[in-house]
């Protein structure tokens, strides 16, 4: 690799592994807005009518960077470390919309992101782009089977700058349809998945790389992802695993030719990974914490490391 390939190369990496801001490696300089992983026990089932209070602390790491085979080795020493605080509020609403319960809710992330490579470092700390969803719709079934779906919204407000490496902002709009089911059975055994698919807006102030050197305006490719988990209720304590799978499912454009054609011999830069690891959750009276450790097993064209969530939520 020439070294003006491997600069390339690292300035669309720089903002890898930014976790709620940038989880993954694809899509113009490094992911999309949702945390992959962020959802496990209890993700996939609306609660009863209240305001609840969901805090997230996030940790990521990663010591390799990985080519589009999956092979490490693609930027030397390379490393990215991400720190976040994600505050999410839902309110779930006495009103019934077609047999189901209406809730809403705002995410609302803090990241530390630190990156480096080949003696380039980079490091930036503040709010992510903000998510809403309004109309939030769960069933609920006797059977134990609960079906959640939605439209989240990301609004470009996180903090942003075309000639930095590390932004935590996307500026751009994104619109994610979500559908999730759960089971819970009686017998404590448990079931969670969330599927997810992002539609993502064109940046008319994109970053400037040397795969951009103009930018000029970028849209990145659209993005499935889906979170999931499964455990058994041993009294107060919850045990099992946990987990998610992305794949960047279109490819990027650009509206420069130039830059077009270096994504498009990059196969449209799609990136994919898989995670999965243990899971352990305990009630608290009317609370629930829930900690998680996902090793990606996994990854094209993106960092691969270790993610470590402890979620808590609070009834208010």
């Amino acid at each position: 690799m020439t070294m003006r390939t491997m600069k390339t190369a690292l300035k669309l990496a720089l903002a890898a592994g930014a976790l709620a801001a940038h989880p993954a490696l694809a899509t113009e300089a490094g992911g999309g807005v949702y945390p992959n992983g962020a959802e496990g026990y209890s993700g996939a089932a609306l609660p009863p009518p209240g305001t609840y209070l969901l805090g997230y602390v996030e940790h990521y790491d990663a010591d390799r960077f990985n080519d589009g085979n999956g092979d490490s080795g693609q930027l030397p020493d390379f490393h990215a470390r991400a720190d976040a605080a994600i505050a999410r509020i839902v309110h779930v609403t006495d009103t019934r919309i077609l047999g189901a319960s209406w809730a809403m809710q705002a995410i609302v992330p803090v990241v530390n992101l630190r990156v480096g490579a080949a003696g380039m470092a980079d490091e930036t700390t503040g709010i992510g782009d903000v998510i809403v969803d309004p109309v939030m719709l769960g069933w609920h079934f006797p059977s134990g089977v609960h079906i959640t779906t939605g439209v989240d919204v990301t609004v470009p407000v996180g903090r942003y700058n075309p000639r930095k490496l590390s932004n935590i902002g996307r500026n751009y709009w994104s619109v994610e349809p979500v559908v999730a089911f759960a089971y819970y059975g009686k017998s404590g055994f448990s079931a969670d998945l969330k599927l997810m698919y992002d539609m993502n807006f064109r940046n008319g102030d994109a970053m400037v790389t040397p795969f951009n050197p103009t930018g000029a305006d970028y849209r990145s490719g659209d993005e499935f992802h889906a979170d999931f988990a499964v455990g058994q209720q041993i009294g107060k304590l919850k045990l099992g695993a946990a987990g998610y799978f992305y794949a960047q499912t279109t490819d990027d454009k650009v509206s420069d030719a130039g830059a077009e054609a270096t994504i498009d011999a990059l196969r449209g830069f799609r990136g994919k990974v898989f995670a999965a690891g243990p899971s352990v959750s305990y009630q608290i009276g009317k609370a629930q914490i829930i900690g998680t450790w996902q090793h990606e097993f996994h990854a094209v064209y993106r960092p691969q490391g270790d993610r470590i969530w402890l979620k808590a939520i609070l009834p208010l």
